[in-house]
């Protein structure tokens, strides 16, 4: 590959139960396609469901990021710096600000998310959220990515395709803009749990920082979050802005696909390996083809819908 690509993935102390499991599961997949591997660890917890386990987990991931994976693989970890200078920094490379905020308005990661791809030592970088999963096993997807975007430059994302390929080459519940070729598309939005991008595009045109709807504005103040536009819309309105694409694709021969988990349960951990070993089988429901979210075949979420129905009984 003649240029040169990071593969930066985001963690946080609470992802361990499932971190444990599907780094060393993405790393093998990826390792070998890019030239620089960054584990950026999360350091400030926010608040609500993002901190759960945060606390409890924190050590843990430490001493098995220093034991396990940085004996066998060629990472770099790198706490999130949220010291002022270096925030500044970050702020001033994607916004032209002199801050951004911590958190979005849910509470979940947001100057995290930027911090990450700033510390990449190439402007190419393919980011991973900890709880992708990654199916077809592809040798080269990366390197066809990286191609893709060199050769038409109002692409500004790249990303595997949304599910296991279909015989039929269609998605499940993407918004398409259009098919470009063989399991090849154009897709509305943008994704920060997987994607690939050429970080340079910045410095001709920055983000734009942005607000919730008033509802969330509202919701933000009462749970004392950030009142702050998640990153991925914010980076989707610049995307529409400049008349630029996001491409999802799945590649030559078996290419690559993603699997996200739409809950995190005790179930779901407990059963995590095997659906890992299905996944790099590429061993799954035919129902799972075509749709970039865990099935009920695949993935057992009965605990996660009892929880739903007893949330919603409460707030009536």
């Amino acid at each position: 590959m003649n240029q040169k690509v990071s593969l930066q993935i985001n963690l946080a102390p609470g992802d361990f139960p499932h971190v444990q499991h599907l780094l060393p599961h993405q790393l093998n997949r990826l390792q070998a396609q890019v030239n620089e591997i960054i584990l950026t660890v999360d350091t400030q917890p926010g608040n609500g469901r993002f901190a759960d386990g945060w606390f409890k987990h924190e050590s843990s991931l430490k001493h098995w990021l220093e034991t396990v994976i940085e004996p066998n693989y060629p990472v770099k970890i790198v706490p999130v710096n949220y010291t002022p200078a270096v925030k500044q920094e970050v702020a001033r490379y994607f916004f032209n600000k002199d801050n951004i905020p911590v958190k979005d308005f849910r509470g979940g990661p947001f100057y995290a998310y930027f911090f990450g791809l700033h510390t990449a030592a190439n402007d190419l970088v393919f980011h991973l959220d900890s709880d992708i999963f990654l199916g077809g096993g592809s040798p080269q997807w990366v390197e066809e990515a990286v191609k893709y975007l060199k050769d038409d430059l109002s692409c500004f994302v790249m990303a595997p395709l949304p599910g296991p390929p279909r015989d039929d080459d269609t998605l499940v519940d993407q918004r398409i803009i259009e098919k470009i070729a063989p399991f090849t598309w154009q897709l509305e939005g943008m994704s920060t749990r997987i994607f690939l991008m050429d970080r340079s595009k910045f410095k001709a045109h920055k983000l734009e920082l942005d607000k919730p709807s008033l509802r969330m504005q509202l919701k933000a103040i009462i749970e004392q979050h950030d009142i702050a536009e998640l990153p991925e819309r914010l980076i989707a309105n610049y995307i529409k802005s400049h008349n630029l694409k996001r491409i999802d694709f799945l590649g030559t021969a078996k290419g690559m696909w993603s699997l996200h988990p739409p809950y995190r349960t005790a179930s779901f951990y407990k059963q995590l390996p095997e659906i890992i070993r299905q996944v790099e089988a590429n061993n799954l429901p035919l129902r799972q083809r075509g749709f970039y979210d865990l099935i009920d075949e695949v993935c057992d979420w009965t605990e996660a819908r009892e929880k739903i129905k007893q949330n919603r009984w409460w707030r009536r």
